[in-house]
């Protein structure tokens, strides 16, 4: 039945690459869902798919990560999809299995599953990956079997009954399934009929987690394949080498009771991330040994990605790190807003992850930016937005520059269009950068050379002075300085906003109070929108460079002062897309 074999999921989540490097990662995208990324996401084509805790499946474009569409569960979605060219297949919280049509998001069918069995230890952040393979998905559940079902109807065409829940992905080859179950048997079974032909016992099927105080037998991650050796991580505290042939072990690992969480495969190397001692090692898969150890600071139980010269895993200590697949030594680390307990994986050279900051990141290869705030020495008027972010971000790595210095750095960066980001802590430009004809001026073509401001005020440069102070106000000044419609004065409000899908892929959080709703709709990007459905934060590209762009963003009140937390969000907001 099953004489050719396409395996979707082993295919698309493949933990061995053969892309490029990147040295220096800086996020391309970031898209913000309301819970926490743990599954891996999988790519197809032009798109992304991945699963949310707040109950959705995601399709977003690889390259932007502009949403396509959304699916809604009952449950969380913490497990990896598997995708064909016809079905996208996961599954939720809500004991579903769920085939969706990946160009539209439409429902294609559900299988119920049996309630969960019980369980004395969980920890469980994964539901079990579906496998497709030819006409056929299998998926193990909490309620302790193996189902087959058909792919295109979801129709059940055998189960397997195992002593445990079911949370690790099958691993199948040939007419051969391999499933672990939480009660630490791996049981190997016919794909035709689900007939089972032999079964590996862990150290763990005999060990009662209730005596530990933890869990001491389950079997987490999918199981690995080299030649006739199979590769078994556990939670009894073991890495196990098992001979396919003779049944036997013939070598196992340990640090002790700590758990092994993810493994991932190249040539006679297999690399293993562990729980309590933070571990990730590689060992040499004929024989079992150590060949090098990397302590992160917190578990790694994301399965390595393996690139040509180095691996790459997240850690609950907030971090994603990238260390030589040779040596163990780290070669660059990234740090996100939360845990990382979803794998990742690399496309056309874009690392993609999941974070429990409830984002998915997209990081490639970047230059290091050129970062700058403006805050001069008050004249005759003093703009100054407020007097914390200057010294702040000085400590952040910005430069900070007084009027000359940012005619200077305005021209280089129209000259060299190196990535570089100006932080506006001063509420008007110089007016020599705006020029007599704003469209074309330095501050325009810095912006068109694929610059980055932020700005916190109010209309820019809309009023300007005499020699005797006189002002005049002229819309058309920054009208045509950024090619927009600005429509009133000042409207210096407060009002409860609400961020739009890109706002919270900025960083902003889903409501906050702000000022300044003066705009238009036409050429920018909403970011937020206040209680009366006007703009009170968007951007405007003029180049198509990932982290350039004009943004206009005050994220707290007029009159209201400038707390720690706005401070970080600037520092966000500045760097996103650049660092």
């Amino acid at each position: 039945m099953h004489k050719l074999f396409t395996f979707i999921f082993i295919l698309i989540c493949a933990s061995v690459s053969v892309f490029g490097q990147i040295q220096n990662p800086k996020v391309r995208w970031k898209f913000k869902t309301q819970g926490t990324i743990r599954g891996t996401a999988v790519t197809m084509g032009d798109r992304i798919f991945f699963g949310s805790g707040d109950g959705h499946i995601y399709a977003l474009d690889k390259s932007t990560g502009n949403q396509i569409w959304k699916f809604k569960t009952e449950g969380a979605v913490s497990a990896t999809p598997s995708v064909t060219s016809s079905h996208l297949i996961f599954t939720s919280r809500d004991n579903n299995v769920y085939a969706l049509n990946p160009t539209s998001g439409q429902l294609l069918w559900k299988f119920q599953m049996q309630p969960l069995i019980d369980a004395y230890w969980t920890w469980e952040y994964f539901t079990a990956t579906p496998v497709v393979s030819g006409n056929v998905v299998y998926v193990g559940s909490g309620d302790s079997y193996l189902y087959a079902l058909s792919t295109n109807q979801g129709k059940q065409l055998w189960k397997f009954k195992t002593n445990g829940r079911i949370t690790a992905a099958p691993l199948v080859k040939g007419n051969t399934i391999y499933q672990p179950s939480n009660d630490g048997v791996v049981y190997v079974l016919n794909t035709d009929s689900g007939k089972l032909q032999w079964k590996f016992e862990t150290e763990g099927a005999s060990l009662d987690s209730r005596k530990f105080g933890y869990d001491r037998t389950c079997i987490f991650t999918q199981p690995l394949l080299s030649d006739s050796l199979l590769v078994i991580a556990s939670r009894d505290g073991k890495t196990y080498g098992v001979d396919i042939y003779s049944h036997k072990e013939k070598w196992r690992f340990t640090y002790g009771p700590t758990w092994a969480m993810a493994t991932s495969l190249e040539d006679k190397t297999v690399y293993v991330g562990w729980s309590t001692n933070n571990h990730l090692c590689a060992l040499d898969v004929s024989t079992g040994k150590e060949k090098w150890k990397f302590v992160a600071k917190g578990v790694v139980y994301t399965k390595p990605l393996i690139l040509s010269k180095e691996v790459i895993a997240g850690s609950s200590d907030e971090h994603v790190y990238a260390v030589n697949k040779k040596t163990g030594e780290k070669v660059w680390e990234y740090k996100t807003g939360a845990p990382v307990f979803s794998s990742p994986i690399i496309d056309s050279n874009v690392i993609y992850f999941g974070c429990d900051d409830g984002n998915m990141y997209a990081l490639e290869e970047g230059a290091k930016p050129i970062k700058v705030v403006y805050a001069p020495v008050p004249g005759r008027f003093d703009f100054t937005v407020d007097s914390k972010i200057a010294p702040y971000l000085k400590t952040r790595g910005f430069t900070q520059l007084d009027s000359a210095g940012l005619v200077k750095f305005v021209n280089n960066r129209i000259n060299d269009a190196a990535p570089s980001v100006i932080v506006m802590g001063y509420d008007q430009f110089p007016s020599n950068l705006i020029g007599d004809n704003p469209e074309s001026g330095p501050i325009r073509k810095y912006l068109e050379a694929g610059g980055k401001i932020l700005w916190f005020g109010n209309i820019p440069n809309y009023f300007s002075f005499d020699s005797n102070g006189k002002f005049t106000i002229n819309l058309d000044v920054p009208n045509k300085l950024l090619g927009v419609e600005y429509i009133r004065i000042e409207e210096s409000g407060n009002y409860h906003s609400t961020s739009t899908q890109e706002g919270m892929n900025y960083g902003m959080s889903t409501w906050f109070t702000s000022t300044y709703a003066n705009i238009t709709d036409k050429d920018i990007v909403p970011l937020a929108y206040d209680e009366h459905h006007r703009v009170s934060a968007w951007i405007k590209k003029f180049n198509s460079r990932p982290g350039s762009g004009f943004v206009s963003c005050r994220m707290w009140a007029w009159d209201a002062p400038l707390r720690d937390d706005h401070l970080e969000l600037i520092y966000k907001l500045a760097m996103y897309q650049l660092e």
